[in-house]
């Protein structure tokens, strides 16, 4: 016999689980330079930071850990990757290619209303750099490149950056307290505002590959001065002795 009775009235299902939830804020985390390379962090701390329970973050972390994000050692404790010179020569040539390549597209697509959008965003940045106010900074950062990239329309695209910014965001936070290379910074900022705003793709393209550059320049000599160490620190017999 079928059964004509109506449902009775269900709550609605969240599209997200918390642990969804809470790998979108932690990636979110790392590429805006929220965390630092080398950071030790527990699972437990995590957790009170994001008012969740110790499960859905060790689950995210096991998401982030995958993309490269995230490391445990060999006794279990959790910390922020840091990448070597030669990786982060690699992020530099895919972020030139791919983050040029976005802002050419978003010259031609921008609208009056994403011309306010990004001119707000840049200005919150420009605020940030004249306080040195290194997280606001960081933050404003992600927020407008991330505007930018959106307007190009190329959701595959954006995504390959995205996982590029997980490996590179935590490397921010080495060069962005130094006021000389905010000021660079703001220059090649200013450069792509004004490029998106005459629409003009090539010359977007062009200072978001400057952008770039002076960011893996800073961090090349941040990040190559400990490995040149460890070089000379490492006796001659047992260099390259893990490649078999």
């Amino acid at each position: 016999m079928k059964n004509n009775n109506p449902l009775p009235p269900l709550p609605s299902v969240a599209r997200d689980s918390m642990a969804d939830q809470v790998y979108r804020h932690l990636r979110d985390g790392v590429m805006a330079g929220r965390f630092a390379p080398g950071q030790r962090l527990t699972i437990r701390g995590l957790a009170e930071a994001l008012g969740s329970s110790p499960m859905p973050v060790r689950e995210a972390l096991r998401r982030l850990q995958a993309e490269g994000a995230f490391e445990f050692s060999d006794t279990a404790r959790l910390s922020v990757v840091h990448l070597s010179g030669a990786q982060l020569r690699d992020v530099r040539d895919a972020r030139v290619a791919l983050e040029g390549l976005l802002a050419e597209r978003a010259a031609v697509r921008m609208t009056g209303v994403d011309d306010s959008e990004i001119a707000q965003l840049y200005d919150r940045l420009q605020a940030a750099a004249d306080a040195v106010d290194v997280p606001a900074y960081l933050s404003a950062n992600f927020a407008f490149h991330r505007r930018i990239y959106e307007i190009a329309q190329a959701p595959i695209i954006l995504g390959a950056v995205e996982n590029f910014w997980v490996l590179i965001g935590p490397c921010f936070v080495l060069v962005a307290p130094d006021a000389a290379h905010l000021r660079r910074s703001m220059d090649a900022h200013r450069r792509i505002l004004d490029a998106l705003t005459h629409r003009d793709g090539p010359a977007a393209r062009a200072a978001v590959t400057d952008d770039i550059m002076q960011a893996a320049n800073c961090l090349s000599r941040v990040i190559d001065k400990p490995e040149k160490k460890r070089s000379a620190a490492t006796p001659k017999g047992r260099r390259g002795s893990a490649s078999g």
